[in-house]
């Protein structure tokens, strides 16, 4: 079965800020079942959106619902189901190709980029990053056992990506160590750059690229 990467944006408009304040006003308050309702009346609006179940999995008739009841809901999944409908789907990193993700996150880092840089372009961040960022509390949100719940990279930290993958593309030095030289044109001929500034130029700074990568 192939292993692909799915990307989408996610706008964030005042509809998005009070879903995200809902989501952490009934965790905060330790309302486990408002929470659990609110995301288990929202599931029936997704069931159609076949590329956010290819990406989440977040099927009503499978396992989600389980996830969603009072005794094992968490934030993450809550958020990621009231916002789902919001996503919009973008170009992904298996765009040309099923690999390039992979391709990416083996070659950048041999051409200088950082764990840091390479996790935010390929992975993103936990949601309950995402959702701290917009939290009054102190308190940190633990993950999700439920593993779907995507990776968020905030808009405004995909402009810096887009300029080293922007010089990827450009750069051309014939002195660099041959396993630089291999390392850019593994990424150059799969089109693995290609599908990173195309997914990273479909990102407005308003947004939040969501990924996943599903087996």
């Amino acid at each position: 079965m192939a292993v692909l990467h799915h990307a989408f944006r996610c706008p964030v408009t005042p509809a998005f800020e009070e879903t995200v304040r809902e989501v952490l006003s009934a965790w905060d308050a330790g309302d486990r079942e408002r929470l659990s309702a609110v995301a288990l009346r929202c599931l029936p609006r997704i069931a159609g959106r076949a590329d956010i179940q290819a990406a989440f999995r977040l099927d009503p008739d499978g396992a989600v619902p389980s996830w969603l009841q009072p005794q094992i809901v968490s934030p993450g999944l809550a958020a990621l189901v009231l916002l789902a409908e919001r996503l919009v789907p973008v170009p992904s990193l298996s765009a040309s190709k099923d690999t390039n993700h992979y391709l990416l996150a083996t070659h950048l880092p041999v051409l200088g980029w950082n764990a840091r840089e390479v996790q935010l372009l390929v992975h993103g961040d936990p949601i309950e990053l995402m959702l701290a960022r917009y939290s009054l509390s102190s308190r940190e949100y633990d993950a999700s056992k439920f593993r779907e719940t995507g990776g968020w990279t905030l808009g405004t930290a995909v402009r810096a990506l887009e300029a080293k993958l922007t010089r990827l593309a450009t750069a051309l030095d014939p002195g660099e160590p041959p396993a630089v030289q291999e390392s850019r044109t593994a990424l150059r001929e799969g089109g693995a750059i290609d599908d990173a500034r195309a997914m990273l130029a479909a990102v407005e700074d308003t947004d939040w690229l969501v990924t996943s990568i599903t087996h």
